[in-house]
């Protein structure tokens, strides 16, 4: 019975460490962080998340949750995660990560310039158009952290084009 109850408590500890990353000071998080100025204006994650990451959103990154028993389907459990940087930077990328690493600007490397790409435009991220205040903004926060800057446009005619 011991070993049960210990077993049961492991579990516990092993998939509430797995169910969210620390993704704080990561180069994930510097991305999540240039990627939410371009979009919010401004440095606050929280601002970046109220303005860009809907419940749908959420859900579509398979609704990170700050604990194992948080209901995954509630808005409750929404809201709780938008109140945590490090759960708003997961749910970030955990979804720009469920397109399969795509390469919107057909550059050769996922980088963080697709994570904003599909950030923005999801599934029809390929050779984005991120205008001059999104590039501007985001440009800013790169070259202060060490991130590849990005064009108004990326990529070109050819990579609209799926190759089979």
């Amino acid at each position: 019975m011991k070993s049960i109850i210990l077993i049961a408590i492991l579990s516990c500890l092993f998939f509430q460490t797995e169910a969210l990353k620390n993704l704080m000071g990561t180069e994930i998080q510097k991305c999540v962080n240039c990627l939410c100025h371009a979009r919010s204006g401004c440095w606050s994650r929280y601002n970046c998340a109220r303005y860009s990451v809907s419940f749908d959103y959420w859900k579509a990154a398979k609704s990170p949750v700050l604990d194992p028993n948080d209901d995954p389907d509630s808005q409750a459990s929404y809201k709780k995660c938008m109140g945590n940087e490090n759960c708003i930077v997961n749910t970030i990328y955990q979804y720009t990560n469920s397109f399969n690493d795509t390469d919107c600007n057909c550059d050769g490397t996922f980088d963080c310039k697709d994570m904003f790409a599909i950030h923005l435009f999801g599934r029809n991220c390929k050779s984005p158009n991120f205008g001059r205040t999104y590039a501007r903004r985001f440009n800013e926060c790169a070259k202060s952290i060490g991130v590849n800057v990005m064009e108004i446009h990326e990529g070109d005619e050819e990579c609209l084009v799926e190759v089979s």
